[in-house]
């Protein structure tokens, strides 16, 4: 039996009906150069062969593999509990359809441990269903290698990301955490949200951060599906979509203030407050259930609400819509369905 502390790294891997890629997936986290480290697969309620699959392998490595069988809660109860059972050092995360490359947890210990570095990165490739590499991701601007002190962290990658820069990423599986810092900070994965609930979680991590190395060496591989998080939450409806957003953006809003951020940078809390109550909006606004009176009596709390935060942002449209917020609700449910036939649009383009 593995005793705590024994492991450098936890390797955490939600499991859900991912019985076509999982063995391809375990078969390279057991191929690791690494030594020290553990498996934990959380079994999500699959219903498919996963559990058995996952029995297997914890049969075959019994010294490195743990399962652990949980209710059907969401991947962000999933690594929560995996965070639960973790006794390393390091955290690391790998989804159930990816293959980490040999050297993925190596180099990234090893770069970690060599600058005393709080986050350890890498760049990774991004696979299509069909195996065919798109692209090569880099989770920081400019390629820089190195972030040394919380000011430029927050500077060049934080606020860029709390922002949705498009030239950073929050990509779990291409970094190792400190367990220390999440165990102080407190860092776990929000409930209700499906889609970047792992943005959250690096956004969290990032306020607790002073030094970053990353590895411009593509370490991973990221499988991309048709069954993924982010595919089935294209094709989800309206309403289910936009609470989703809203769940993110009330969390992201929660970790700027949990940090004291807001004292640093007011007008990006505004912009952050914006981005919330356009969601909550929307989210009312695109809601089959309620009749127009329900609406706008909901609606008429959100604008008392936003009030008190005083969400701001520079582009015209979006100063329209808090006009309508604040003197004209009548008029959002029509500027709500212009935007989502606007978005329907883009997210058809191929």
């Amino acid at each position: 039996m593995k005793s705590t502390g024994d492991f450098q790294i936890s390797v955490i891997v939600p499991v859900f009906n991912a019985e076509k890629q999982l063995r391809a997936c375990l078969d390279a986290l057991l191929a690791q150069t690494f030594g020290s480290y553990e498996l934990i697969l959380v079994n999500n309620a699959s219903r498919d062969r996963s559990p058995d699959i996952c029995r297997e392998y914890q049969a075959r490595r019994p010294d490195r593999v743990t399962v652990l069988d949980e209710p059907d809660q969401g991947v962000s109860y999933a690594r929560n509990r995996g965070l639960d059972a973790a006794s390393g050092q390091w955290i690391a995360f790998c989804d159930a359809d990816d293959q980490p490359e040999p050297e993925w947890l190596a180099r990234l210990h090893a770069n970690a441990i060599r600058e005393n570095a709080d986050l350890s990165c890498c760049a990774f490739r991004d696979i299509s269903p069909d195996g065919e590499q798109i692209r090569t991701n880099f989770p920081l601007p400019e390629h820089r290698l190195l972030m040394d002190g919380a000011e430029e962290v927050r500077r060049r990658f934080l606020l860029p990301l709390l922002a949705g820069a498009p030239h950073v990423h929050g990509y779990l599986f291409a970094s190792l955490f400190r367990r220390d810092r999440i165990k102080q900070g407190m860092v776990r994965f929000t409930p209700g949200v499906s889609m970047k609930e792992d943005e959250l979680f690096y956004m969290d991590y990032l306020c607790l951060t002073e030094r970053i190395i990353a590895e411009a060496v593509p370490l991973y591989r990221y499988i991309r599906g048709e069954e993924s998080a982010t595919a089935l939450h294209r094709h989800s409806s309206d309403l289910r979509r936009e609470k989703n957003w809203c769940c993110y953006t009330d969390a992201r809003l929660q970790i700027f203030r949990k940090h004291g951020l807001a004292r640093l940078f007011p007008d990006q809390e505004r912009e952050l407050a914006f981005r919330m109550y356009t969601h909550r909006v929307q989210a009312i606004c695109c809601d089959p259930g309620e009749t127009f009176r329900q609406k706008m009596k909901k609606l008429r709390a959100a604008a008392q609400c936003a009030r008190q935060d005083r969400p701001a942002t520079r582009c015209i449209s979006g100063r329209i819509f808090l006009l309508a917020l604040f003197h004209c609700r009548v008029l959002l449910p029509l500027l709500c369905a212009l935007k989502r036939r606007r978005d329907r649009k883009q997210r058809s383009r191929p």
